[in-house]
């Protein structure tokens, strides 16, 4: 049997996140064609940075031009019959791209296939959208040959749209620290001793925690949430005459500059906060590595499965998240230190009982069981093998 020969037309980094780093790993894992897929990779890249993703601008449809006709060219000169394509969340601006594409591309492709990162547009077709913007939506989307999402939950979403044929396949990254078991652990293990030892007592030496928040820094990301949660978790430890004190570490884009001002001005109130902005590569790692414990108290409506807690989860870091959207489903069944969203004092509390137990040996093992690169790879290999049957 010939390959299934596969245009995927999705930018990979910059600018950076989960979404673009999934496409990368797809192109870097699938380009050589040992797992049985042929692919031709477009970069469609509209937006230059964090803050131009999802805005309207007319410079984004002259770069439009040059990937359709690369498109329409490895289909008709190459013989690439399958469209691979990411669609919009629930964003007019960011559908009216789609509406392009789809109108351009899916003419001339004989089997469409959808990839949802996001999450909510199906819900947005249902309840919200205008009747021409359904029509539209349904008509350029709708009927694909396969839709792949990242969980069970938020396939219900893709379902809106009426695929032909459905499946699952989790994220995965690349192993960040593949010794884990033979040093990061134990060092884990004993700042864990050491954090909780220091929580059952009264005065004495103090001890900094180091709390690690990374993802586009806005407010439905949880950045404030998570500021608020640090300073109401300290202030609990001060009544308690305990000597531990939290230390937010910021890494990410202020996607508003209104929001960079606002987080300054909070934080100078409660000063807690150090912002080291966008980190890649060495500053990701040494933030990792340092970190006591991963934040992300998300409500951000578009979430799908945050690759954020997919590397936290690969360097052992005990998560405090929010149940929202998929969340429950990618961590561990039962998992203790989960809130409803915008629950800033249950966020604290939870903090502050982190360390009874070992969350990092739960959570590092979820991850090689669920969230590997060759895992993903193999899965979408898989089903993109199987999206014509």
């Amino acid at each position: 049997m010939s390959q299934p020969r596969i245009i995927v037309f999705a930018h990979k980094p910059p600018p950076h996140h989960g979404q673009s780093q999934m496409v990368q790993f797809l192109v870097d894992g699938l380009s050589d064609g040992t797992r049985g897929v042929s692919i031709f990779h477009i970069n469609a890249r509209f937006s230059s940075g964090a803050q131009d993703i999802g805005s309207l601008r007319w410079g984004k449809l002259y770069p439009l031009v040059g990937y359709v006709w690369s498109a329409w060219k490895a289909r008709f000169a190459g013989g690439y019959s399958i469209f691979y394509y990411v669609p919009a969340p629930a964003k007019r601006s960011a559908l009216y791209r789609d509406w392009l594409v789809m109108g351009l591309c899916r003419w001339a492709f004989p089997h469409l296939i959808l990839h949802w990162h996001a999450v909510g547009l199906g819900r947005w077709v249902s309840q919200e959208a205008r009747p021409w913007e359904r029509w539209l939506t349904r008509r350029a989307l709708g009927g694909a040959a396969m839709s792949i999402s990242l969980s069970q939950l938020t396939s219900a979403d893709a379902a809106v749209l009426r695929p032909r044929k459905q499946t699952v396949v989790a994220n995965g990254i690349l192993d960040p620290v593949p010794d884990y078991a033979n040093g990061l652990a134990a060092v884990r293990q004993q700042r864990r001793e050491a954090i909780q030892n220091a929580l059952d007592r009264k005065g004495g030496e103090s001890l900094e925690v180091s709390v690690l928040f990374l993802a586009l820094c806005s407010r439905d990301k949880g950045v404030f949430d998570a500021l608020e949660t640090i300073q109401s978790a300290n202030r609990m430890l001060h009544q308690r005459d305990c000597p531990v004190r939290f230390r937010l570490v910021v890494a990410g884009e202020f996607v508003k500059l209104g929001d960079r001002t606002e987080f300054d001005r909070l934080n100078c109130l409660h000063p807690v906060a150090t912002i080291h902005g966008f980190l890649d590569g060495p500053g990701k790692e040494t933030v990792f590595r340092a970190a006591d414990i991963f934040l992300f108290p998300t409500f951000y409506a578009n979430e799908g499965q945050p690759l954020n807690l997919v590397e936290a989860m690969a360097w052992g870091l005990p998560i405090v998240t929010t149940r929202w959207r998929a969340i429950p489903e990618l961590l561990p069944e039962g998992y203790p230190a989960i809130t409803a969203p915008r629950d800033v004092e249950g966020m604290a509390v939870l903090m502050v009982r982190l360390f009874d137990q070992n969350l990092s040996q739960i959570l590092r093992r979820r991850f090689e069981e669920k969230f590997t690169v060759n895992r993903h790879l193999d899965a979408m290999a898989a089903a993109l093998r199987t999206s014509l049957d």
